[in-house]
């Protein structure tokens, strides 16, 4: 499944690249409220809560489901012209129109949707509101109560998150987002150089390592668990570098409002795995014979001669097991003299278990 930017008809002077205090914390908030997601930050963000009072923290909790697993499409910039400034962002939340910010706000108390996103209208049409407060119920106590402040007085709900975005501003994101204003402003800056310079769906690609451009349709997916697509004629699209998304992508479509893609920093860090990668990984270990090999090669690195007299097996199934393995980056062979040493590559294997979690939950 994917979703599908689709840029044929798409007017460029429709794309801005720019960074985003709001959608930063938003970001930080998801990290914090999933940290098993999100390992690379799991310290640092805890770090920061170990200084947040608890009536913060309390809020926080009953509020996640907004930034949780589908975050709330308010939280993005609501024009292609976005506020550079925190309270600027936080006014143009307060002055959307309210059935526009309760049809955002349902979509994320609602959840996961494997099928094209379509904007609930849980003010004004009385079954969809049905619908939408009895999914809630059957997620968790705390979605449906959510849910029922959202309908019954949506103002009031708003100006709640505004109040808890400004407490978390001045308890610790203030900082933060000094420290790292500056990177964000150049990873902007630096895409929007690329563009410049290339072809839009060639760019976009390589944000992300779920992103891949087709140009002979003019696309570019995203390996998502969902399948959308996203004409983009007509349409503004607007790409905000993050560093609390980790090596995560989102893309947030709301009728009305520009396409979002929210992508990691280009940041110094090793690379990110497909999902093909991981994949092969695992192949490789699956075979009962590579494994036993692979953990010979792990007490001490081994010949394919010792090897084969190890495991009784014949020296040309001991190469074609190596083969594998080496390909999957999970063996290093090494010339010493006139003989081959095979051992395995620690770091590939040690990072096995963090790259398959980043990999499933991106």
């Amino acid at each position: 499944m994917s979703i599908a930017l689709q840029f044929s008809g798409f007017n460029p002077s429709n794309l801005k690249v720019a960074s985003s205090p709001l959608a930063e914390l938003m970001a930080l908030l998801h990290v914090w409220a999933e940290p098993d997601h999100h390992l690379e930050f799991s310290d640092a963000v805890q770090a920061l809560a170990s200084g947040v009072d608890e009536p913060l923290i309390s809020e926080f909790q009953a509020l996640s489901p907004l930034w949780a697993r589908f975050r709330a499409r308010f939280f993005f910039p609501l024009s292609l012209q976005p506020g550079s400034l925190f309270d600027r962002e936080l006014a143009a939340l307060a002055a959307m129109p309210v059935n526009a910010f309760a049809g955002m706000a349902a979509e994320a108390l609602k959840g996961f949707s494997q099928v094209q996103a379509m904007a609930i209208d849980v003010l004004g049409d009385s079954q969809a509101q049905r619908e939408f407060l009895d999914s809630c119920r059957s997620r968790s106590a705390s979605r449906f109560e959510l849910a029922e402040q959202l309908v019954n007085d949506p103002q009031k709900f708003r100006s709640r998150i505004i109040r808890f975005c400004i407490e978390c501003w001045n308890s610790f994101f203030a900082a933060e987002w000094e420290s790292l204003y500056q990177e964000a402003s150049g990873s902007a800056a630096q895409l929007t150089m690329k563009f410049k310079r290339s072809e839009p769906t060639s760019v976009i690609a390589e944000v992300g390592a779920t992103a891949k451009a087709f140009p002979g349709v003019a696309e570019v997916r995203f390996d998502k668990l969902q399948q959308r697509s996203v004409p983009l004629a007509h349409r503004e699209l607007l790409m905000i570098p993050s560093k609390w998304i980790g090596n995560h992508l989102t893309v947030k479509d709301h009728p009305g409002y520009p396409v979002v893609v929210h992508f990691p920093m280009q940041r110094d860090r090793d690379p990110i795995l497909k999902i093909t990668q991981v994949r092969e990984r695992l192949r490789a270990l699956s075979a009962d014979s590579r494994m036993e090999l692979f953990r010979h090669i792990s007490a001490e690195p081994m010949t394919t001669s010792e090897l084969a007299s190890r495991m009784g097996q014949p020296a040309a199934q001991i190469s074609r097991s190596l083969r594998v393995l080496r390909e999957a980056d999970l063996v290093v062979s090494e010339r010493k003299g006139k003989l081959v040493y095979h051992r395995i590559d620690t770091k590939t294997v040690l990072s096995l278990g963090p790259d398959l979690l980043s990999t499933l939950t991106r």
